[in-house]
């Protein structure tokens, strides 16, 4: 007999952590029943209100004796009481078990919470509709999360070895030697990934909160990940460790959608044309796509650093396609840029003023006419149209590693620009 168990919404930004309380349950169901696979680690819409942090869902899928089902179900409610921050006003956790194969509804329902915004009443109707068990924590919401990361199809993924903490050093700085990051990363590229920020010199597999996480290091290859977490130094003792199956790094919550089909919390590609020269406010760079439905705002919030050079080259008529998350900012709905391509860039033209005809000198503006700074001689202001080289080049431009999405994928990784060019 198959079982399925999903949880959520455990953790809270004082600490916790979903993962770590699915790897615990993870290696204790394991004694008991058999696991079809690695645990797996969903990560769901990133732009719903109320998500901590990456907003991933844990589920374990198990072969079992129809006797130990009701054991496996006590354990598993007992270590999410125990263990999940339930005294934080935003953490209502849920588990859900389901049993038997998983149906087409609930892989349907998964996409769904991946790419749009879903209720807990919804979840309720789907959990009634393919008979899975669902247990609430106050609203319950995890419940959302747990039949997500149950029913996902993960035909695409990466994985992600985390390693936890004791619980002594929770919430004290981690003691991972920069530099033997440095060095694994140079080893292992681009079979593990997104370890550093090569632009500004930091690590990137240590969280900063009060988490059990000590280390996460994804990749493409399970045996290139252990090794580079061998390779690391860490000058404090781990827990433990486990390695998630995970659709982190996949770009499936993007979908090519026209403009007037936007809604809040969306994952969207667009192509379109911009709509007229960027503005700034607050370090974020703004500017506007339209295409034959409507117009929105796009932006290139400051964490995104150097990526805002390239938003800045672009031109009022360039046609580009653009891959972000959906939000209200200030009021406004803005597209949050994770990537985009100039598909077709218009010529750029500067006007400069010509030089004296009588005898080859500098001329200045004054008002209406040009005169010359050696000679003094006058004529018509007539500028002289310049073609200059455009500094963007047709490809794809993405935000650097540390303002990265958990779920974006970096175009080091095969099919990274897959989604961009689907809007071809």
């Amino acid at each position: 007999m198959l079982i399925h168990i999903g949880i959520d919404d455990t953790d809270s930004p004082n600490g916790m952590c979903t993962t770590y309380i699915g790897a615990i349950l993870y290696r204790e169901i394991s004694k008991i029943a058999e696991p079809l696979d690695f645990p797996r680690l969903i990560r769901l819409n990133p732009n719903v209100p109320y998500k901590t942090r990456g907003n991933g869902a844990v589920a374990m899928s198990f072969k079992i004796d129809e006797e130990k089902i009701k054991e496996v179900k006590t354990l598993v409610i007992r270590y999410v009481r125990e263990l999940a921050d339930i005294d934080h006003e935003n953490t209502n956790p849920g588990i859900v078990f389901l049993i038997g194969e998983v149906p087409k509804e609930l892989e349907e329902f998964s996409l769904r919470a991946l790419r749009e915004h879903v209720t807990i009443e919804e979840a309720e109707h789907v959990a009634r509709k393919v008979n899975a068990e669902v247990y609430k924590f106050k609203l319950g919401r995890g419940i959302i999360g747990g039949l997500a990361a149950i029913g996902y199809p993960l035909e695409k993924f990466t994985y992600e070895l985390l390693a936890y903490r004791k619980r002594e050093y929770w919430g004290t700085p981690r003691r991972v030697i920069k530099e033997s990051v440095f060095y694994a990363d140079k080893w292992s590229y681009p079979f593990t990934y997104d370890n550093v920020d090569p632009y500004k010199r930091t690590v990137l597999i240590t969280p900063h909160g009060k988490d059990p996480v000590l280390v996460g290091i994804r990749g493409i290859d399970v045996g290139k990940i252990l090794q580079v977490f061998e390779m690391i130094k860490i000058e404090e003792p781990i827990e433990f460790f486990q390695v998630y199956k995970t659709n982190q790094n996949t770009d499936d919550h993007l979908v090519v959608k026209k403009i007037k089909d936007v809604k809040p919390y969306d994952n969207v590609v667009i192509r379109g044309k911009v709509a007229g020269k960027y503005w700034e406010k607050g370090r974020h760079v703004f500017f506007e796509l339209e295409d034959e439905t409507g117009k929105i705002r796009v932006a290139a919030f400051e964490p995104t650093k150097k990526f805002r050079n390239y938003v800045r080259k672009l031109l009022p008529g360039d046609e580009v396609i653009i891959a972000g998350g959906v939000k209200e900012f200030e009021g406004v709905l803005t597209v949050n840029l994770e990537k985009f391509y100039p598909v077709n860039l218009v010529p750029k033209v500067e006007y400069e003023k010509p030089r004296c005809p009588k005898c080859g000198g500098t001329m200045k503006s004054k008002g209406d006419y040009l005169k010359c700074k050696k000679c003094g001689y006058k004529m018509e202001k007539i500028l002289t149209p310049v073609k200059r080289p455009r500094d963007l080049k047709k490809k794809i431009y993405e935000v650097p590693p540390d303002a990265r999405k958990h779920i974006s994928r970096p175009l080091v990784l095969p099919g990274g620009e897959d989604k961009i060019l689907e809007a071809l």
